[in-house]
């Protein structure tokens, strides 16, 4: 009995050793020739992700172009399915879906022998409506990611085209992956592309961060169409109508976003032009110029500016729009010699005659309170501001006089202290004191980023955009742990309509921090 017992022991062994273990990719491997199980073995190569798997799904994807199988090979980014990957790339309106896999792979690999053939897949031709779009929309993103410049004149292609002849979302992704490349030769397209318009839709925003990222070689081209000297534009103003103004303020505006010293000349000279289009924005149909030429040289921050500014600030002939503007670009300047001039806007504009309120003088005179608030050093005067009747207190002229004295608080407390500005970047805390502490920081320079780079992900929207800002004049691109933190914030963000408008400040600020 003990020899039997020994004898079954060993065949219970050997029984055993037989069978298949589904954590080996070998056995799941064999199965992919058993039309009953290739399916489920696919799946599990994948799960298991053992890239011994590679070349045997490469083979079976080839016997029968099953796009599943295709997308079981792309989920190894593995080097080795390149050539598989690029043959997938042709496609039809019929037959399309084992190329949009391919072109999505091939940007996750990053490998740049499929640069042509991801170009070819982007210049196919098919009608605005057609299904097959979604290879174009891949093979773009995938170009995006690569980041070689031997896809600018493709993409500046099809940036270019009309709604009429493609789906205008390619518009937008073509203007993203040039924004990524950077490519100087794409400028002209690019300026022009802030004018587009398809379907409803515009590509300001990422034709904006183009050109931030490309910075000077771009800056000429904005200044002449700001000057009215691009005739593409001048033929589309008036094809299409544009808004009175419009020209100016977009250009002018992303000339600021691109901190363009060598704009500021330009700026100042178009500040004794007419405003072309404040008179049309009293009926509805046009945007103030001098308005965004204003804020774009408190963006640029040059101290040169400040005797410009001022005097627009002084001038009671001047649009109540462009003196608020000069209050809001002086602080952003930060040079604290605007600060008798924002204090005697603040305190000697006549706004209230009896008990009716000029609303043009009020707007004047609360951007005088709000920006000597923001510019105000530590020990600078309080405001010597009248008392209000009980009835105004709660008025738009009470709430800035109150917020003033808020934010002055904050500098008198905290003086150079970095840690003690921190604290009011805080989500939970005063949103009138969290900016005023972002703007403080802002002149404080490197000491100061760490604190503004832990509050990134605050929630209010306020003080977000003015850290951001602060972060404009603090940091460079050798704050590689900031890029980081940029990178992870706008993921996270921009899945949310309500952060729209901060995620796009926050791509304007990478792509003009790796700008250098």
């Amino acid at each position: 009995m003990r020899k039997l017992s020994l004898i079954s022991l060993v065949s219970l062994a050997a029984v055993a050793a037989c069978v298949d273990d589904p954590q080996d990719p070998k056995m799941w491997i064999k199965k992919l020739g058993d039309v009953r199980e290739s399916k489920e073995a696919v799946r599990q190569l994948v799960k298991l992700k053992d890239p011994v798997a590679v070349a045997p799904l490469i083979e079976f994807y080839k016997k029968g172009k099953d796009p599943d199988v295709l997308k079981a090979v792309a989920s190894f980014k593995d080097a080795s399915s390149v050539p598989v990957l690029i043959d997938s790339l042709d496609f039809s309106e019929e037959s399309y879906d084992g190329a949009s896999i391919a072109a999505s792979a091939l940007g996750e690999i990053g490998d740049k022998s499929a640069v042509e053939p991801l170009i070819k897949a982007v210049q196919k031709t098919l009608p605005v409506k057609s299904r097959a779009n979604v290879v174009r929309v891949e093979a773009l993103k995938a170009l995006a990611k690569m980041k070689d410049p031997r896809s600018t004149d493709a993409l500046m292609k099809v940036m270019s085209t009309s709604a009429d002849d493609q789906d205008f979302y390619l518009n937008k992704l073509a203007a993203r992956a040039l924004a990524e490349i950077a490519d100087p030769k794409s400028a002209g397209v690019l300026v022009r592309g802030l004018f587009m318009t398809g379907r409803g839709a515009d590509i300001y925003q990422p034709c904006r961060t183009a050109l931030i990222a490309i910075g000077d070689p771009a800056i000429d081209k904005l200044i002449d169409a700001m000057q009215r000297k691009n005739t593409d534009i001048e033929a589309d103003a008036k094809k299409y109508e544009f808004f009175p103004g419009i020209v100016v303020q977009k250009t002018s505006t992303v000339l600021g976003d691109m901190r363009a010293k060598k704009a500021v000349a330009a700026l100042t000279e178009q500040l004794g032009k007419p405003d072309g289009g404040l008179e049309a924005s009293k009926q509805g149909k046009g945007v103030s110029e001098h308005q965004s030429v204003i804020i774009a040289l408190g963006q640029i921050g040059d101290p040169t500016s400040v005797k410009t500014l001022t005097n627009v600030l002084n001038d009671a002939k001047r649009s109540f729009k462009h003196r608020a503007a000069a209050a809001e670009a002086l602080n952003l300047i930060g040079d604290v010699s605007a600060l008798p001039a924002l204090s005697a806007v603040a305190t000697k504009t006549k706004w209230l005659n009896g008990t009716t309120i000029d609303p043009e003088a009020a707007s004047v005179a609360a951007a005088g309170i709000t920006n000597y608030s923001r510019l105000a050093e530590p020990g600078s005067p309080a405001l010597a501001l009248p008392k209000l009747d009980a009835e105004l207190t709660d008025s738009d002229m009470g709430v800035a006089q109150k917020v003033a004295t808020d934010r002055q608080a904050v500098a008198n407390e905290c003086k150079k202290d970095v840690a003690c500005y921190g604290k009011y970047l805080a989500d939970g805390q005063d949103a009138n004191k969290g900016e005023k502490a972002a703007f403080m920081l802002a002149r404080l320079g490197k000491p100061a980023l760490p604190v503004l780079q832990k509050a990134l992900s605050g929630r209010e929207p306020l003080v977000r955009m003015a850290l951001l800002f602060a972060l404009s004049r603090v940091a460079d691109k050798s704050d590689e742990e900031l890029l980081k933190t940029l990178d992870a914030q706008i993921a996270l963000d921009e899945s949310k309509p309500p952060m729209r408008g901060i995620v796009d400040e926050m791509v304007a600020l990478r792509a003009l921090l790796r700008r250098g």
